[in-house]
């Protein structure tokens, strides 16, 4: 109940600012056709990944005209997640939703998505052993399967191969730890007052997350009982953060204006970005496994595609078969390709088009040399996860540039998180 009151709480303020996908854009094809069926598709992220998703949606309404889609962009991750739990109170919710796997729990366990399970035992053409188990699997719950996986992704490390050379480093040997890295970045920040060896991003705190895992540490509890971040691993990993930007080997939250300008060795961002980056960068780009400390362990984030409860049946049909377009084998070959992501169809992933991009440019391969390490951002299904992920974030974005105490800062958050869980339970 009280996970109810404060969705409706969220959404009437959104709703009174106007913004259920007001700033959002509509993205219909050339010209539409006679079908029988429209359906609306709300879906995030920009940049390549965006032109990809309106290619696909373009080419699926071009090849039937059973199903029209009306595809609309609803900005980021958190953006889309706030307008579409606006879109439940006002009841006009899309037919199709494209999420962030991390902000699902409350509409899963609330039960404004439509179970898949149906779907697939009826389909003669699509099974769930035709995508990777271990990306269909996160979105299953208590047997029930409410997402079909589209975008999944690792965070992974670029690095500037020009720097590594003036640096006297061997641009095809990258760190593979965590204090390798720190030494290689004294030698690259040697360069200039204006180069740094990292720069140090957060995300939306799943990549911290991940420096956690690698330093030791835990996040959570398994029961979600409460957070783990005074943990000896979790201070350990803020500050060694904090060392190197306090030492002036690294920056905080430098974003594509450093990471893109030549002036930082190496920096951790989703795969997703892979192909921006490279088109981007105005240097020769390298890609390897993130470093770590104490054990290999990386987030897999990214967002799967859902269809609503409160949708006509005739609507979740339509539906079902634009899930089927975009999880075929062609359609995650050209998504991979176009941006970066992993492919979730098996089909595609063990396709000759997929080794021979490997092979062709063998950065696009990285993100899958780390799945066997690979672990959900929010494995626990946390309600308020996102609520509770800003609380880690302020504690180290507080931490690293105001220097504050690691510890000090990491405990007190933890305090204001459990307050926030124990309204859940």
């Amino acid at each position: 109940m009280k996970r109810r009151i404060v969705a409706l709480m969220l959404c009437v303020a959104l709703l009174a600012t106007g913004t259920i996908m007001a700033q959002g854009e509509k993205e219909a094809a050339a010209k539409k056709p006679a079908g029988p069926i429209t359906i609306d598709f709300w879906y995030s992220i920009g940049g390549n990944p965006q032109k990809a998703t309106k290619a696909l949606v373009e080419k699926f309404n071009n090849s039937q005209n059973e199903v029209y889609v009306e595809a609309m962009y609803g900005g980021s991750y958190e953006d889309t997640t706030k307008k579409l739990l606006a879109s439940v109170v006002a009841g006009e919710t899309p037919v199709v939703a494209h999420m962030a796997m991390a902000y699902t729990a409350q509409f899963v366990l609330d039960g404004y998505f439509e179970s898949l399970n149906k779907y697939f035992a009826a389909d003669k053409e699509v099974t769930e052993d035709s995508f990777v188990e271990g990306l269909l699997e996160l979105n299953r719950w208590k047997g029930e399967l409410y997402g079909m996986p589209f975008n999944c992704s690792n965070p992974i490390m670029f690095y500037n191969k020009d720097l590594f050379r003036a640096a006297g480093l061997d641009p095809n040997k990258p760190p593979t730890t965590w204090d390798e890295l720190y030494e290689y970045s004294k030698k690259i920040s040697a360069l200039g007052s204006d180069i740094y060896g990292f720069n140090i991003e957060r995300g939306s705190g799943w990549i911290s997350q991940g420096y956690t895992w690698q330093f030791g540490g835990e996040w959570i509890a398994p029961d979600n009982s409460t957070v783990l971040w005074t943990d000896p691993a979790a201070v350990e990993a803020l500050s060694f953060m904090q060392k190197m930007y306090n030492e002036g080997l690294a920056v905080y939250q430098g974003g594509n204006t450093m990471d893109f300008s030549g002036k930082v060795g190496m920096m951790i961002r989703s795969t997703a970005t892979l192909t921006d980056t490279i088109q981007s960068a105005n240097y020769e780009v390298g890609v390897a496994p993130i470093p770590y400390k104490v054990r290999k362990q990386v987030p897999i984030g990214g967002g799967s595609l859902y269809v609503f409860e409160s949708a006509t049946q005739a609507e979740k049909d339509a539906a079902w078969k634009f899930l089927k377009f975009m999880g075929n084998k062609e359609s995650q070959m050209y998504w991979a390709e176009m941006t970066g992501y992993q492919a979730s169809s098996v089909a595609a992933l063990e396709s000759a088009e997929m080794q021979a991009l490997w092979e062709k440019d063998a950065r696009f391969k990285t993100t899958y040399d780390q799945v066997p390490y690979a672990v959900v951002e929010d494995q626990t299904r946390l309600i308020p996860f996102n609520e509770v992920r800003s609380i880690f974030n302020d504690a180290w974005d507080s931490t690293i540039l105001k220097n504050e105490s690691a510890a000090k800062n990491l405990a007190d958050a933890q305090v204001k998180a459990n307050k926030v869980i124990d309204q859940y339970k």
